[in-house]
């Protein structure tokens, strides 16, 4: 038995958009408030900002684009998994521009030029430049596993760990 409201096909396009905007609504209210969250769990943990706001508001908030990406590939559709996380990380990029502008106290990207900050950039370019590699390798994998992926992992992970000492003891 099917429940009715899981049935998206039958839905007609004005119901997906008033659900969409219902649920657009609730991240945006929802949004407001974790971000005071982490900003305590910043400062309770000593992890500092930076490193919160990329492990746990990063985290937290690529949620719904990882489950869709991991769903779109096990259901056989690579370029809309692939797509969806590129198009995730150009659609941030660009409210990123929007918040400089709201900022009103100084060039945001000044204003946040925190070591820690800086490695995360690093680490973005390099997990980037990782992605637009592999598709130029052989088409080999182990497991079904392309080589790439565990470095693209343990390339995350190292990183992150890196970036959260650089705070207390930046690198140079």
């Amino acid at each position: 038995m099917t429940l009715p409201i899981m049935d998206l096909d039958s839905w007609t396009l004005s119901q997906s958009i008033v659900v969409f905007s219902v649920c657009a609504l609730v991240i945006a209210i929802a949004g407001t408030r974790i971000t005071r969250v982490v900003d305590q769990l910043a400062d309770r943990t000593g992890l500092g900002e930076a490193t919160a706001g990329a492990v746990l508001l990063g985290a937290a908030t690529s949620l719904s684009g990882s489950v869709l990406s991991v769903t779109a590939a096990y259901r056989g559709h690579p370029e809309l998994a692939v797509s969806n996380a590129l198009g995730g990380i150009a659609v941030q990029t660009f409210f990123l521009a929007i918040a400089d502008m709201v900022y009103r106290r100084a060039n945001l990207e000044h204003a946040a030029a925190s070591a820690p900050n800086m490695m995360q950039n690093g680490l973005l370019i390099g997990l980037l430049a990782l992605l637009l590699l592999a598709p130029t390798l052989p088409d080999v994998t182990v497991w079904n596993i392309h080589p790439v992926t565990p470095i693209l992992l343990g390339f995350y992970f190292y990183g992150t760990r890196l970036i959260q000492g650089a705070g207390d003891n930046p690198m140079w």
